[in-house]
């Protein structure tokens, strides 16, 4: 029996042939109706996935910088722990992969802040840093079309002095040579702020040593950049470059009230104050660290005291203590990260 005869057979009438061919009709139409639905709704589950991995995302970047300005060192551990859930959700968002790398490094940087520090965490902290900042910005100038994409100039520099401080760590002389590299590649593109990190990379090396000069010149080339001409090394007053104060572009690394770093023109001159007192160069430390104190919000700077106690005591007595090694730190003891950053006081430690 051949199809048409099936049609009649079936349904007993010439009619009834038409009849079939708008129930079929109508069968396809429900069945292309049905796959849309579902197609729809597979649509609408990706699209759910993806604003869950989204709104994990902007949840753990709010997190970070609540606990980071917060200066709650104590959230760290929940901190990392949620943006490495995000990062699983949004494996290619730089911003997640620099900001874990951050926690890590503050972390390692303010480990005495823990009453009971676990070494071997410790010990992973810096490697971990590392690959964390190398991805970010594999992602960032390698991949633009990624999420997270930012364009972001500060992460060569955070790559670079995570990965000297490893070369510390370990003792690895070539390791310590690659992070160099990549310091001076970072200072090239961005002075203004990556100055900083060569400085802090090397601001413990021997104050008689190559490396220690050239990361104090680190420093003055910084602020170099930002005046638009080479500063008085002998007295270094920042007064008559106050005008150039901007809240926007690269400049505003240079200043104060940043989202970011608020206390940056603070810590920065903290910094170099010490790193000049380390040098022997006293009556010039005394001008730099009084310039933190144009600052318009230095009133509300959390660490404020620290640099007050230091402009009055003997620098001479403090000379001779970098000299000698009995002390070794340029901005606050024991912290790396808090006192450019935070603007509350600390919280308990963990």
């Amino acid at each position: 029996m051949n199809v048409k005869n099936r049609f009649h057979y079936s349904f007993g009438s010439m009619a009834q042939p038409r009849t079939l061919v708008f129930v079929t009709t109508l069968l396809v139409c429900l069945i292309c109706v049905a796959g849309l639905e579902a197609g729809s709704r597979a649509e609408s589950a990706t699209e759910t996935a993806g604003n869950r991995a989204s709104a994990t995302a902007n949840a753990a970047i709010n997190r970070f910088w609540t606990v980071y300005h917060g200066n709650d060192y104590s959230a760290i551990s929940q901190v990392e722990d949620e943006l490495a859930r995000a990062i699983r959700l949004n494996p290619k968002n730089a911003t997640l992969c620099a900001l874990l790398g951050a926690a890590h490094f503050w972390h390692y940087g303010e480990y005495t802040r823990d009453h009971q520090p676990n070494q071997q965490v410790l010990q992973q902290d810096l490697p971990t840093a590392v690959s964390l900042f190398q991805n970010a910005l594999d992602l960032d100038y390698y991949s633009p079309h990624q999420i997270g994409y930012v364009n972001d100039d500060h992460l060569p520099g955070y790559l670079g002095i995570v990965t000297v401080h490893t070369g510390q760590q370990f003792r690895d002389p070539a390791l310590i040579a690659d992070g160099d590299k990549i310091l001076d590649f970072a200072a090239y593109q961005f002075p203004e702020f990556n100055n900083f990190n060569r400085w802090a990379a090397h601001n413990t090396d021997p104050k008689d040593s190559d490396s220690y000069r050239n990361a104090l010149d680190s420093l003055w080339e910084g602020i170099d950049n930002c005046a638009g001409t080479k500063i008085d090394r002998t007295n270094p007053d920042l007064k008559p470059y106050l005008n150039l104060f901007t809240s926007v572009g690269r400049k505003k690394a240079c200043w104060w009230g940043g989202e970011i770093a608020p206390y940056s023109f603070e810590g920065y001159m903290l910094n170099l104050g010490n790193g000049l007192v380390k040098a022997g160069q006293i009556e010039a430390a005394r001008v730099v660290l009084d310039n933190a104190k144009y600052a318009a919000n230095y009133g509300g700077w959390p660490y404020r005291g620290v640099l007050e106690e230091i402009e009055v005591s003997d620098l001479y007595a403090r000379a001779a203590m970098y000299s000698d090694g009995r002390l070794n730190w340029f901005g606050v003891p024991d912290r790396g990260c808090v006192y450019c950053h935070a603007t509350s006081p600390e919280k308990n430690s963990r």
